[in-house]
C-alpha cells in the first residue's frame, strides 16, 4: 500500500507537480470561496475563458522568434487577459444598469469570440493550446513553481490585508459605503485575485477546468462550515489535497492528470453532501 503512494513521487517531474498541484489548491480554494459566497462562478467562468484570447496574443507576438512560444508571454499574456476580462465586467456593471449576470455574460461571450479569432490566426499551434485548456501539470518546471509559489503568496497576503473590505462588499455593498470603503475599487481588486488565481491555475489543471478548483472545495467547506474564515481554511485543505491525490490516479489509472484532480475535489464535494447530515 505504502509503495502505491509513495512510489509515484519519486519521479521529479511528479514532485513538481504535485507541488504546484497544492500551491494552486490553496490558491484557488481560499479565492474561490468569495466566488462561492457571492454567487459570481459566472465570473470565475468568464475570467477562465478571458486567459484565451492572451494565450493566443502572446503567441502571435512570439511568433518567429523561438521555435516554441515561450512559457513566461504566454503566461503574461495568460494573466493581461484574465485581467481586462475583469475590469471590463467590472466598467460594464458601473456604466450600464444592467444586472451582475448580464454584464459578465456580455464580457464572457466577447473574450470567448476573441479568443476564438486569434487562436485561428495561430498557425501550427492547434496540438500547443490543448495544454493551456487542459492543463500540462506533470511538465511543470522548477522555475515555475517557484512563480507559482511567489503569486500565491501575493494573493493571500493581499487578500488577509483586505480581508475586512472584501467581505463588507461582498455581505453589503450599501454598508460597506457608508463605512467610507471605495466599494468599485474594492470590487475590481477582488476580480484582479480572481483572475490571478485563475491564471496560476490554469497552467495546473487549464482553463477550462479551473473553475472546478475555484468552486468545489469552497461548496464543500460551506456544508461543513458557518464562518469564512473557517471555511477558508478547510476549502484551502481540500483542494491541497486533490492535487497529490488526483496525481495519484492519474498515475495509476493513465488519465489526465489536470482533469483527475478537478474529479478528486469534485469527489470530495460529493461525499460531504451525502454524508453530512441534512440541516
Amino acid at each position: 500500500m505504502e509503495s502505491l503512494l509513495l512510489d509515484p513521487f519519486e519521479a521529479d517531474f511528479m514532485q513538481n507537480a504535485a507541488l504546484a498541484a497544492i500551491l494552486v489548491g490553496v490558491l484557488c480554494g481560499t479565492v474561490g470561496c468569495f466566488v462561492v459566497m457571492r454567487g459570481t462562478a459566472l465570473l470565475a467562468e468568464s475570467v477562465a475563458h478571458g486567459v484565451l484570447p492572451g494565450v493566443a496574443a502572446a503567441v502571435l507576438l512570439t511568433a518567429g522568434t523561438s521555435g516554441d512560444p515561450h512559457k513566461a508571454a504566454i503566461l503574461c499574456g495568460a494573466l493581461a487577459g484574465g485581467v481586462l476580462t475583469a475590469a471590463g465586467s467590472a466598467m460594464i456593471l458601473r456604466r450600464t444598469r444592467l444586472r451582475e449576470d448580464t454584464a459578465t455574460a456580455v464580457m464572457f461571450v466577447f473574450m470567448l469570440a476573441l479568443g476564438v479569432v486569434l487562436i485561428s490566426r495561430v498557425d501550427g499551434f492547434a496540438v500547443d493550446l490543448t495544454s493551456f485548456l487542459f492543463g500540462d501539470v506533470l511538465s511543470v518546471p522548477d522555475w515555475e513553481v517557484a512563480l507559482t509559489a511567489g503569486l500565491a503568496a501575493v494573493v493571500l497576503v493581499t487578500l488577509w490585508a483586505l480581508y475586512r473590505p472584501f467581505v463588507l462588499v461582498s455581505f453589503d455593498r450599501r454598508r460597506a459605503a457608508s463605512l467610507g470603503v471605495p466599494v468599485e475599487r474594492t470590487e475590481l481588486a477582488l476580480m484582479v485575485l480572481l483572475a490571478v488565481a485563475v491564471v496560476v491555475g490554469f497552467t495546473v489543471v487549464g482553463a477550462l477546468l479551473v473553475l472546478g478548483l475555484l468552486i468545489a472545495p469552497p461548496a464543500a467547506a460551506a456544508l461543513l462550515t458557518k464562518r469564512l474564515p473557517s471555511m477558508m481554511a478547510v476549502s484551502a485543505l481540500i483542494a491541497a489535497a486533490s492535487g497529490p491525490l488526483g496525481l495519484l490516479v492519474s498515475w495509476h489509472f493513465e488519465v489526465a492528470a489536470g482533469a483527475s484532480i478537478v474529479l478528486v475535489a469534485l469527489a470530495a464535494f460529493a461525499v460531504i453532501a451525502v454524508l453530512r447530515p441534512v440541516r
